[in-house]
């Protein structure tokens, strides 16, 4: 394995690691090598032309206070060039030799690699239906996206989300926010679908409704109507919806189109062990473009998240230099709209055993799912500050009294303590 510590730093400082990808995950590892004290070249290939960003506050600051899109970059100025992280951006990747342990670049350029890291992301599932490539109906996903997206939110304009998942309802209070009229379309019978049951969504839906936004459920949209752009859309129903934006919101596909072009493994998303690395020898994965093994989780799990871009290049630097740690992280989840904060912990749909503390839109509350007396979940609306305690109950697997859990008197970092 490259960098081992069987290898002297002389040798390791010959060695190149390339990451394609210089998105948060492509970023966070070339910035985690060098903190685990790789020597050798790191090099690091980005498709878009800017350099790397963070992209939750895409949906967010961007859209409802016009921030710049490259808000929150990734490196501060100076920090590639001091830490030796050669950056190039605007390099598309077109193809991997992993038994030369070469990659081919669209400019005809080949570059070697001693070991590779894919971070490609993942790409916008797009709504296949007539009218989808009219002007004013978008996706959200880079900086180009925001920046497209963000004139066209102005007053009094009808905008329509179709996906009521996180991108779609963050869009929708950013939106509002501009003062837009909102409609979200959603093909589940309840918001969120993907990451949590009714007994948690409906007080999404409430707030939206609250704050004017029109949400239609077990709908689907057939078709864009417009002219020169936008119009409206067609639900399959035959109900027309007027709008002058929308926005498809429907979920991601990994970009796992270069590795499978390799013969590397994958199945919806690179498939990695539990120290990122995949079915070719010297090449690891990271981020969205992953399915990775998750020893708490205990299977494989594809989770586009910012924490797991932040935490699989730790694990996948950890490997490369020789010092294993396998992935083994509650899964992380949050969202930010109209002001409330909500964080999902674990990887549940929150459709069994509730028990709430607190009451969510009237001021702090988590919601624990728990599951043979063992909390295996909790959604928490604004009570950042008990994420801790809350992930080690989790992590504890132990059974836990519903009435502490229940009690606001009962300080969960003491129960974190004494569970641990």
């Amino acid at each position: 394995m490259s960098g081992s510590p069987s290898e002297t730093s002389s040798e390791t400082a010959q060695r190149t690691v390339v990451i394609v990808g210089a998105g948060q995950g492509g970023a966070r590892t070339a910035q985690a090598l060098r903190r685990q004290g790789w020597q050798g070249r790191v090099l690091l290939l980005g498709q878009e032309p800017e350099a790397p960003y963070e992209r939750p506050p895409l949906s967010k600051e961007v859209l409802a206070e016009g921030a710049d899109p490259e808000c929150v970059p990734l490196f501060k100025p100076g920090q590639a060039e001091s830490q030796g992280i050669e950056l190039e951006t605007g390099v598309a990747v077109t193809a991997l030799d992993t038994a030369a342990k070469r990659l081919s670049c669209a400019d005809g350029r080949e570059v070697a690699w001693d070991a590779l890291v894919l971070a490609t992301g993942a790409r916008p599932r797009r709504l296949s239906v007539p009218g989808a490539d009219l002007p004013g109906v978008h996706l959200l996903r880079t900086a180009a996206d925001a920046r497209a997206l963000a004139p066209e939110l102005t007053e009094g304009r009808r905008v329509l989300l179709v996906g009521g998942g996180f991108i779609g309802l963050e869009v929708a209070a950013s939106a509002r926010r501009r003062g837009c009229r909102v409609t979200v379309v959603e093909a589940a019978p309840h918001l969120i679908g993907r990451a949590m049951g009714p007994k948690i969504s409906r007080f999404l839906r409430q707030l939206h409704i609250e704050k004017g936004v029109h949400i239609r459920l077990s709908g689907q949209v057939s078709a864009f109507e417009g002219e020169e752009r936008l119009e409206g859309a067609v639900l399959a129903d035959g109900t027309r919806l007027p709008a002058e934006v929308a926005v498809v919101g429907i979920g991601c596909l990994a970009e796992d189109s270069l590795a499978r072009a390799a013969g590397i493994d994958c199945d919806d998303g690179v498939l990695t062990d539990a120290f990122c690395a995949t079915s070719a020898p010297g090449v690891w994965a990271v981020g969205d473009c992953t399915r990775h093994e998750n020893r708490w989780l205990g299977r494989r799990v594809r989770l586009e998240s910012w924490e797991n871009a932040e935490l699989a290049p730790q694990v996948a630097a950890r490997a490369i230099c020789g010092k294993p740690e396998p992935y083994a992280a509650v899964p992380w989840f949050w969202t930010d709209q109209y002001g409330l904060n909500l964080q999902l912990l674990g990887l549940t749909a929150f459709e069994g055993e509730l028990v709430w503390r607190g009451t969510p839109l009237e001021g702090p509350a988590v919601a624990f799912e728990l599951e043979h007396g063992m909390v295996r979940g909790a959604a928490l609306f604004d009570s950042g500050r008990e994420r801790r305690p809350v992930k080690q109950i989790i992590e504890s697997r132990s059974r836990v009294d519903p009435e502490a859990l229940a009690d606001p008197g009962v300080s969960l970092r003491d129960l974190a303590k004494s569970l641990a």
